[in-house]
């Protein structure tokens, strides 16, 4: 399988890069304008040829593309090697709105190519430590689903056309509002606000299903010094399961298991070692190496996004914007 990698920049270069490569995804060609950067990381991974756009590529050498550009950029490229009859692994968000997301979804429906997009949170070390003991059947099912996901930016539109809260979306809420999709779907009648705050912006969102008697509850803001995540699953035995910072798992048991009578405290269920760390801990390394497996297989493994699943993620806050009278675009 040969494989291109557009984008050689911070996060392609640093990042997927090597990533791709410890998956076992080899790459045999880069793209990117900066052709003095691509020939040291060529050079630096073996990598054959270098071109300085997409133009140059003869796509039929090719099977795949992995795609990490500036927001503004990344659909037109995806679009470009969907078109070109290469399967595309995209860096999230893959369209700077709904718009053009729906576009990317059928541009992929006729072109039968598949589409995967990085969103590593859903690989990341913690995160499958959570869905593993979610799975074990040994706490229940997840009834109410509660993500913190704050950062320190953006505070600047990542674009001239893009709004300050599509930015927001993009950098830090299509994380959190499809980690908690993940963990339970089906939410339904998504509400929320921007809440004022001094720098930045934060936003609150909530879904649910009063049927089933389900609860998502989302908030992602730019407004942190640092980077502060979280996740609360509370589930149908009134179990906690806690996951902080993606570095510990807890477990604060429900007050009706007998067993806890004596010792109510929560219980580490995973804490991160001190040695894994790198593409493995942020999830691009299990992500990338699930692409590949997809590509050999035929099925997706795990919980590996496609342009479809983002489809609910987009929703949610384009409703949420309307509500706001706000837009995608500045």
């Amino acid at each position: 399988m040969r494989s291109l990698l557009i984008g050689a920049g911070g996060h392609g270069g640093d990042t997927l890069l090597p990533a791709a490569c410890s998956a076992g995804l080899p790459l045999s060609a880069l793209v990117d304008q900066d052709t003095e950067r691509a020939d040291r990381l060529a050079a630096q991974w073996m990598i054959p040829q270098v071109y300085a756009s997409a133009g140059e590529v003869d796509p039929g050498v090719f099977d795949a593309a992995l795609i990490a550009l500036p927001v503004t950029e990344q659909a037109d490229h995806a679009a470009w090697a969907i078109k070109s009859g290469l399967h595309t692994f995209v860096e999230k968000p893959p369209a700077p709105d709904l718009e053009g997301l729906h576009s990317l979804v059928e541009l992929t429906r006729n072109a039968g190519v598949k589409c995967c997009v990085g969103m590593n949170f859903r690989w990341a070390e913690g995160v499958r430590q959570l869905v593993k003991a979610l799975e074990s059947g040994r706490y229940g099912t997840a009834r109410c689903v509660r993500v913190e996901h704050v950062a320190r930016k953006p505070v600047e539109t990542f674009g001239p056309h893009m709004s300050l809260e599509a930015s927001l979306f993009a950098a830090q809420g299509i994380h959190a509002i499809d980690l908690a999709e993940m963990l339970l779907p089906g939410t339904s009648s998504p509400t929320g606000q921007m809440i004022s705050v001094d720098r930045g912006r934060l936003c609150s969102m909530v879904s649910s299903d009063s049927e089933a008697g389900t609860r998502v509850e989302v908030q992602f803001g730019s407004c942190a010094a640092g980077f502060y995540h979280s996740v609360h699953v509370t589930t149908s035995r009134g179990d906690v399961l806690y996951l902080r910072d993606l570095s510990e798992l807890q477990l604060r048991p429900s007050g009706s298991d007998q067993h806890v009578a004596e010792y109510p405290g929560a219980r580490v269920l995973w804490r991160r070692s001190p040695v894994s760390g790198g593409y493995a801990h942020a999830g691009y390394g299990p992500e990338l190496a699930a692409f590949r497996d997809f590509l050999q297989s035929g099925t997706a493994p795990g919980h590996l996004a496609q342009l479809e699943d983002l489809l609910p993620v987009y929703e949610a806050f384009d409703a949420l914007l309307k509500k706001e009278g706000l837009s995608w675009t500045a």
